[in-house]
């Protein structure tokens, strides 16, 4: 995957590096991917832009903070991605997509449920906080709010888990 990702920037001029931050961020990044679209083959092939959109963007090297850029493009590409899905499905002449659903590693049916019945915002603010730890702050810069809303929308989707609970 990461070869594909090179191959296409080969613009760069300085490839090792490429590879270097490729291989230290990929991870993370395909499963915020495939924790927003719950899709195998959409996370990679959004991962592989999002990486693509990065390098083509020339400014790597003056971004302070590239693991929250990262997630900001990653974030933004799949709320694209996921509306264009759910406006095909109401286009009458395009038969939907019959994704499959697969279950993570952890094999925690009771989280897949959940993060089954959230909104993707929701499962971003989610994986975010809990999965990757980040702050308020953090998660602000990377979902283009403000960290009080960010907070708000945090404590509202803690009582809508537990009702599910």
């Amino acid at each position: 995957m990461h070869q594909k990702i090179l191959a296409l920037s080969q613009t760069n001029t300085n490839v090792e590096n490429m590879e270097v931050f490729i291989s230290s961020h990929y991870e993370k990044i395909y499963k915020y991917c495939y924790s927003m679209l719950r899709n195998i083959e959409d996370a990679e092939d959004a991962v592989q832009e999002v990486f693509l959109k990065a390098i083509k963007s020339g400014s790597l090297t003056s971004i302070e903070n590239p693991n929250a850029w990262l997630y900001k493009i990653a974030y933004f590409h799949c709320i694209n991605k996921l509306k264009r899905r759910k406006f095909l499905s109401f286009v009458p002449f395009i038969e939907s997509e019959n994704t499959e659903i697969v279950i993570d590693k952890v094999h925690d049916e009771q989280l897949q449920h959940i993060l089954n019945q959230l909104k993707p915002d929701e499962r971003a603010l989610i994986v975010l906080r809990i999965i990757e730890h980040y702050s308020f702050d953090e998660i602000a810069a990377i979902m283009d709010k403000p960290a009080p809303t960010i907070r708000k929308r945090y404590e509202r989707l803690k009582e809508k888990i537990k009702k599910m609970l």
